[in-house]
């Protein structure tokens, strides 16, 4: 294009800028709209606290009680994973963490997860269609197992956790039963022998008061005979009164021997339910007179578990009326059951089995309609009844009769008892504080409720903050209810930090464009202009479905500097045309117009070299969409500001200055003057600058080698949480048991904590889950599904800068003083990642061969990661060493010989029905009440299944002939050590070694400590199976891959754009010559400020390279029309930097300092990503500024390869 004049671009242009500036009156009411539309677009966008990422796992339960592990695989866990396979939807995995199927198998139980593929926006029609698979394959399972549970929804994050948990009983009623309590104790020894009454002691239960004492007398009856055959007490008497039972004993041992025999007498013998379920914990009473403070020290529930349940009801009920609610999820919901509780011996007397009681009490408990009958041209309904309608009636139903025709009644055949599901699979306790600094563990039930998509997040916190309110009026005053996630007051205070970092940001750009014009008006002028800016992004991001988010505020953030340089170089075009003489009216459109083009490339530059963050996949690119998209709209809102709305602005702000320096003058002083020796000096010396240039660039490359790796950093939250895993085997009483002791510690480390720092109250509660997982509180953080050896313990601060101190302590303690478990402490992750260290080892035997060829894969892999686990546990910096297989579990086989058991009319399903009858309770029928189904079991005495030892004395039951012979006459005991937990990948059995790194220890570190030996392990590895890895470095290597490529997209994508606007192949060149050195700047940014390289420092590197190249177009351009008007060559370079200094010092000035509000606020997701940005941008600025003119002059006058059209000569 050829160089036009002034009195020519007046003379032919009618653009934009020149309408917005002749048109004014039409320019203010656009100017009003955008401003309305802008204000609607910030107030009706969706707000959250991240980007909404889509989740595409589904997970299958399909429970088969009472099989063992490898039956459980072969026949459910295997045709699940087949059914699923026929989807032609599921993600394609490329090794590490990703999979399509997933399967854990545990005895009793199949969890198969499916992950749908990458990309899939309405995930609703292919789970439909696997679920229907599913369906069809209910109908083709083993007998006994099934249904096939199939949970969509398995990734839907709580919008709020609600814990509700029972308060302590109050001490006044407290008091009213300690007197209760102690006149029973009086009375009861008032008939003790007067030698005796000084010896005695009693074993006081308390219970709420909706709990009938009788329903401890026979565990209470079988510990009074322990006791006695122990020789631990005698002369016991029983104890009872409203809300207590006991016994009240000589005792034969001292009150400490009693109390722990007492003790592991519910924990052996009654398991997790120990005296009742809704109990308090037993306390000895030897003198009456104490009976108050002993109940305090008991520290009782007030509310039972049906309690919480109703409440939780209730409450849900209410929730699911308020508009902005979706699904509420209940966990720790203890489910009701009515056992009969049988002897053997009394069923053998009247010659009954479990079988035959189901088909009477199935016939009697009806719910079948009568049908209808039309008379007279009514329609009648017939409604027979035979429902029962109390546990009485259950009771009183007639089984059998006596050989002289006496029926016999269900109540004749064992206790009936209306109690909870034992044992549970999943309960939840909450740990909270009092007014006195007390600790107290109380039981609870959490609500994790979801919010409708699309709602406003503030709008739905404070629909059931309202909704709570009006529920308190029918619910107890002392009920506690706690918000243990709280999205809406997260979304309030992110939002508030990141718009505090933007205000910041927009006050200290300003200031930048102050000190740089040093003059009000153009500062002013900017000052208006951003806001501007701002209000039409927040309009487009609307008009894009954008939603308000941590990642959307901080591209605002990290645009903010982008989107001054059109508005501060138009500025100063303005300016440059009011010095030379032009009106306001023609300087305000004619200095845009004439950088349009260069601020279009520039422009254009940037938009480049972030659209490629649009290729990332899965989750990361899910989570970073907005962040090129919102930089985008505001660099295109910039530009249209800048050619609009700037002009009009400019009109009335920017005046002539009375004497503005010349050309000569800036060569000569000031500043500028100093800039124009130096890069006079560089070029004159240009080969040796070119070579310190390079030297610099090796040293500055070896320096920034030496950075460690690292993928995404930890969030810093109020939230933590404790990973608890026993051995297999353990059971929820034991698994409870560990969480406990880890509540206790954690308390104790955050007290310690407290004081040592002068803080009051860090710890604000621990709400803990046993048997399984919370509900997902976070969307990179998935549940654990229900399994008995497993506990979480969610950890809430009141400080959430507290957090990174305070996690690596509780592992510390944890570690150290409760052995036997693997308890893993853990933050928040930015990113899904399971585990930081994750190696999965395969197998690659079929199941459907032989049963010895299987056995041996499974040990091989066991063998296999035990050899790997050896490699790590050897560095001294890895923690929490194990694999997600655990160890071999203590089991028992029962193995029937078929031809007694045929000669006896007994078929091995009679053997294994009638031991899970005996032992795990068999459903009889179901009792309805209101919208609630409880379950009717029949299951032995406590008694009579306390022991291992009582299976010897088992009997099988014939269900078609109702024989009923010992177990032992058809079967043989047998104990042994199996596995007991199969996980499988993509159809493959596979096992995972799991580690964590030491506080302060980067993933990195560790792995490259044992990448020499892992190697010599893969090396060595049998036919047939691979090591894969997973965790953080595997989710590196993909992120680092994809940011290479949009790396090189991003710069392929820029050199086209330079080439449309230069017309030339070798010029670009020239432009991106400043790239490596702020590269490398960003490196030693990193370096300096002891950040690892990780994955959003690779992104701040990636845009670096649009910000570094807009700005060296503007110096371009000066140069391109210094060369069309025929100038001297070095003159042109000298002044071009001359001229571009001011504007190119201000938008780098504005850009560099708008990114250190983010820095400050934004947490360890955003600082790496600004250090790496200000770094690269300080050193990259003087080095365009120097080296930019340096290089040209390398390119015209030695390598010749660039013509220059004027005189070479200056």
């Amino acid at each position: 294009m050829a160089y036009r004049d002034d009195s020519e671009i007046i003379a032919k242009t009618h653009n934009i800028a020149r309408f917005f500036t002749e048109n004014r009156h039409i320019s203010w009411a656009l100017l009003i709209a955008v401003l309305i539309w802008g204000v609607f677009g910030w107030i009706n966008m969706p707000k959250s606290k991240d980007p909404n990422v889509p989740v595409l796992v589904a997970v299958v339960l399909c429970p088969w009680p009472g099989a063992d592990v490898e039956k459980i695989e072969q026949l459910v866990t295997t045709p699940i994973e087949q059914t699923i396979a026929q989807s032609s939807h599921l993600h394609e995995p490329q090794g590490g963490n990703e999979f399509a199927i997933l399967s854990t198998t545990l005895p009793g139980l199949s969890i198969v997860q499916i992950q749908l593929s990458e990309g899939l926006t309405d995930t609703t029609e292919q789970f439909n269609y696997i679920n229907l698979l599913l369906d069809y394959l209910n109908n083709n399972l083993p007998e006994g197992a099934g249904p096939i549970q199939f949970n969509s929804g398995f990734g839907n994050t709580a919008a709020i956790m609600l814990t509700i948990a029972s308060p302590k009983e109050s001490e006044i009623e407290i008091g009213i039963r300690s007197i209760n309590i102690e006149q029973a104790i009086e009375q009861v020894r008032s008939s003790a022998p007067p030698e005796e009454q000084g010896s005695r002691a009693s074993l006081v239960i308390a219970l709420p008061g909706s709990v009938d004492p009788a329903s401890l007398d026979r565990v209470l009856e079988l510990l009074t005979i322990s006791l006695l055959e122990n020789n631990i007490a005698q002369d016991i008497l029983p104890l009872r009164g409203p809300g207590f039972a006991g016994l009240d004993a000589s005792l034969i041992t001292d009150e400490e021997t009693f109390l722990t025999f007492t003790t592991r007498f519910s924990k052996e013998k009654l398991g997790f339910s120990g005296f009742h379920v809704d109990a308090w914990d037993p306390v000895l009473i030897v003198d009456p007179k104490n009976v108050e403070a002993a109940l305090k020290s008991a520290d009782g529930d007030k509310y039972t578990y049906s309690d919480l349940e109703n409440i939780t009801e209730l409450m849900t009920d209410t929730f699911q009326s308020v508009q902005q609610v979706s699904i509420i999820e209940r966990s720790g919901v203890l489910p009701q059951t009515i056992y009969l509780d049988y002897s053997q011996d009394v069923f053998a007397s009247y010659g009954i089995v479990p079988a035959h009681i189901k088909q009477v009490l199935n016939a009697r408990n009806i719910t079948l309609p009568g049908g209808t009958i039309e008379i007279d041209g009514t329609e009648v309904i017939v409604y027979p009844t035979g429902q029962f309608t109390s546990v009485e009636e259950i009771g009183n139903t007639i089984v059998t009769q006596t050989s002289d025709g006496t029926p016999v009644y269900l109540r004749d055949l064992g206790e009936l008892v209306r109690g909870y599901q034992s044992p549970p699979n999943l309960l939840n306790f909450y740990n909270w504080q009092d007014e006195s600094g007390n600790w107290h563990r109380s039981r609870a039930i959490t609500l994790a409720v979801q919010m409708r998509s699309g709602d406003q997040i503030q709008q739905f916190g404070d629909a059931l903050d309202q909704a709570i309110l009006e529920l308190k009026t029918l619910l107890p005053e002392d009920l506690i209810i706690a918000k243990t996630s709280n999205q809406p007051e997260q979304v309030s205070e992110n939002l508030s930090l990141f718009m505090t970092a933007l205000v910041e940001a927009i006050i200290l750009v300003v200031l930048i464009a102050w000190i740089g014009f040093r003059e009000w008006r153009s500062a002013l002028l900017l000052a208006f202009s951003v806001p501007l800016t701002l209000t039409m992004t927040f309009g487009l991001m609307y008009f894009l479905g954008i939603d308000l988010q941590q990642v959307s505020i901080a591209s605002l953030i990290i645009a903010l500097g982008l989107l001054v340089d059109d508005p501060v170089v138009a500025n100063d075009a303005i300016k440059s045309n009011l010095a030379i003489g032009h009106p306001p009216l023609i300087a305000s459109w004619l200095g845009p117009t004439k950088l349009s083009r260069a601020i279009m490339f520039a422009t254009a530059t940037n938009v480049v070299a972030y659209a490629p963050y649009l290729l990332l996949t899965g989750t990361t690119g899910e989570f970073l969409y907005s962040l090129p998209i919102v930089i985008a709209a505001a660099l295109i809102a910039s530009r249209i500001v800048s050619m609009t709305f700037i002009p009009l602005l400019s009109f009335y702000l920017l005046k002539p200055k009375d004497h503005e320096a010349s050309l000569e003058d800036k060569r000569k002083q000031g500043f500028s003057g100093f800039y124009y020796k130096v890069t006079e000096y560089a070029i004159d010396n240009r080969k040796r600058v070119l070579v310190f240039s390079l030297v610099f660039l090796v040293i500055g490359g070896v320096i920034a080698s030496t950075l460690k790796t690292s993928f995404f950093p930890l969030d810093v939250q109020y939230l933590s949480y404790v990973d608890v895993w026993m051995p297999n085997e353990a059971s929820l009483s034991s698994t409870n048991e560990t969480a406990t002791k880890a509540e206790k510690i954690i308390k104790e480390v955050a007290e310690k904590y407290s004081k040592d720092n002068k803080k009051k109250n860090v710890l604000y509660s621990v709400t803990s889950f046993i048997g399984g997982g919370s509900p997902r509180f976070w969307s990179t953080v998935a549940p654990q599904q229900q399994q008995r050896n497993y506990a979480q313990l969610l950890i809430q601060l009141n400080d959430k800068n507290d957090t990174p101190e305070l996690a690596p302590l509780f592992q510390q303690a944890l570690s150290a003083e409760i052995p036997g478990a693997h308890l893993e402490v853990r933050q928040i992750p930015l990113n899904v990642i399971d585990y930081p260290i994750e190696i999965h080892l395969s197998g690659r035997a079929d199941i459907n061969t032989d049963l010895e060829v299987e056995a041996q894969d499974i040990k091989t892999l066991r063998k296999l990661a035990q050899e790997l686990e050896a490699i790590l546990r050897d560095i001294p910096e890895t923690l929490s060493v194990r694999n997600d297989w655990f160890e071999e579990s203590f089991i028992v086989r029962l193995e029937v010989d078929p031809d007694r058991a045929n000669l006896s009319g007994i078929t091995n399903q009679d053997v294994a029905l009638s031991a899970v009858t005996g032992l795990s309770g068999y459903q009889l029928t179901n009792f309805i009440e209101g919208d609630k189904s409880i379950p009717v079991n029949a299951r032995l005495r406590i008694d009579e299944r306390a022991e291992l030892s009582d299976l010897e004395s088992l009997y099988v039951y014939g269900i078609e002939n109702q024989e009923k012979i010992p177990l032992l006459e058809v079967s043989t005991i047998k104990y042994a050590m199996d596995t007991s937990r199969i996980i499988r990948r993509e159809h493959f059995r596979t096992i995972t070694v799991i580690a964590f790194p030491a506080p302060n220890i980067l993933t990195s570190t560790i792995l490259k400590k044992a990448d020499k030996e892992i190697q010599s392990f893969i090396e060595n590895l049998p036919p047939g199976y691979n090591l894969v890895w997973g965790g953080e470095r595997a989710k590196q290597q993909k992120g680092f891959r994809n940011l290479t490529m949009i790396l090189l997209i991003s710069i392929t994508a820029i050199y086209l754009a330079l080439l449309f606007q230069f017309n030339n192949a070798v010029k670009p060149f020239l432009v991106l010559a400043a790239v490596p050195y702020g590269i490398v700047g960003s490196l030693l940014a990193l370096v300096i400020m002891g950040e690892p390289f990780s994955f959003m420092a690779f992104l701040g590197m990636i845009a670096l390279v649009g910000i570094i190249v807009s700005h060296v177009i503007v110096l371009f351009d000066y140069i391109e029309k210094m060369r069309k008007k025929g100038e001297p060559f070095k003159d042109s370079l000298l002044d071009a930097g001359v001229q571009r200094l001011r504007p190119i010092l201000i938008t780098v000035g504005a850009t560099i300092f708008a990114l250190f509000p983010l820095a400050i606020h934004g947490g360890p997701l955003w600082q790496p990503l600004c250090y790496a940005q200000i770094g690269g941008l300080a050193l990259a600025t003087a080095i365009e500024l120097v080296l930019v003119p340096v290089f040209y002059a390398i390119f015209v006058l030695d390598l010749k390869i660039v013509k220059w059209e004027g005189s070479l000569e200056k």
